[in-house]
């Protein structure tokens, strides 16, 4: 039979998009629906579990985990040590961190660990070797922090071979997950199992504080701090600027973003004000620009939307003043003139 009725079209094109968006909808089945403490400690630990089996933990081989200490580098107040840390049996994580020298012996410093986001020089960006305007883990050892700033996979000296050389920037997280995902992992999985054993390297050393660790990141320094901070309770203050916002919006229907964004049956279970609520109630505070485009087409809207569902996790905790939002007139960049005294108040 011949159907006569018009064929709804955008611009002349037949897309999926919102047949996607529709099942998007269905999706989030682990919205968190109780109201006791009980109830969300019980939906945390069993979503935890959830969450990290979606990024592929369970693919992940164990190896000795052994360090490899590269250069040493006085910088004046604090010193550079790179290090390269073995993660899994052929991966290799470098890293730098960076040491205040007023340190006493036997004392020992809050740490925190710095992942940068796409920055055009990865992990020399964030430790202010290379000036790119996120210098914040160095901003952190200026503090008296002791910093860790890692290269993510496929980024800076772990660039992989189709997006090489490395002296043009490049980031290959869509080789990655292209290769990852049909051996059950992806890109962000593999670089939030990283920060996790680079977490257990942390709480080996004598000069920092085991029960004192912290994540703060811009953009996808932002995913890997909150993903990382989601699973691992280790981390007890938690940064994500420019990285807070409804899926729907900023990852959906802006489908042109970074492949590293993308896990596989992620948004069957969880938006980010889900992933959000595992971090309860370690302290957190997000930090948006106000005219950051990743927001999505609602702006802050969508921002906030997401925000005041993960409240309700603190508010259940009686911790709502262990959550902050601050914003700035800007882009997508990192400020951290909030995020700072955040973390000297809660690290």
């Amino acid at each position: 039979m011949i159907n006569s009725k018009e064929i709804p079209t955008d611009n002349g094109f037949l897309t999926s998009l919102d047949q996607m968006k529709d099942l998007f909808a269905k999706g989030c089945r682990q919205r968190f629906k109780g109201k006791s403490a009980d109830e969300l400690e019980k939906w945390q630990s069993e979503s935890r579990e959830l969450f990290k089996e979606i990024l592929g933990f369970g693919t992940f081989e164990a190896c000795d985990n052994n360090l490899y200490e590269i250069e040493t580098v006085d910088c004046g107040n604090y010193t550079r040590i790179k290090y390269v840390l073995q993660t899994e049996e052929k991966v290799y994580l470098p890293f730098y961190a960076l040491i205040p020298n007023d340190i006493k012996p036997g004392e020992k410093r809050p740490a925190v660990i710095c992942p940068h986001g796409h920055t055009n020089h990865a992990k020399e960006s964030v430790a202010g070797i290379v000036s790119e305007s996120c210098q914040y883990g160095e901003d952190f050892v200026k503090l008296g922090f002791i910093a860790f700033c890692p290269d993510a996979r496929g980024f800076g000296e772990r660039v992989e071979k189709n997006a090489q050389p490395k002296d043009v920037w490049q980031c290959s997280c869509n080789y990655l997950n292209r290769m990852a995902i049909p051996l059950g992992r992806c890109a962000i999985g593999m670089s939030t199992w990283d920060l996790y054993k680079l977490c257990d390297y942390i709480q080996t050393r004598p000069d920092c504080d085991s029960q004192r660790i912290g994540c703060a990141g811009l953009s996808g320094g932002g995913l890997q701090t909150m993903y990382l901070a989601a699973i691992d309770t280790r981390i007890k203050c938690v940064c994500t600027s420019g990285y807070f916002y409804g899926v729907l919006e900023s990852l959906l229907e802006m489908n042109a973003n970074c492949d590293c964004n993308y896990v596989p049956n992620l948004w069957q279970h969880f938006d980010m004000c889900d992933i959000a609520m595992l971090i309860a109630p370690r302290a957190l505070i997000i930090e948006s620009g106000l005219k950051d485009p990743l927001n999505g087409a609602s702006g802050l809207k969508n921002v906030t939307s997401q925000l005041d569902i993960t409240k309700k996790a603190y508010e259940i905790y009686g911790q709502a003043d262990k959550i902050a939002h601050t914003t700035f007139d800007g882009g997508h960049m990192w400020v951290g003139t909030d995020v700072y005294p955040f973390f000297q108040k809660h690290l």
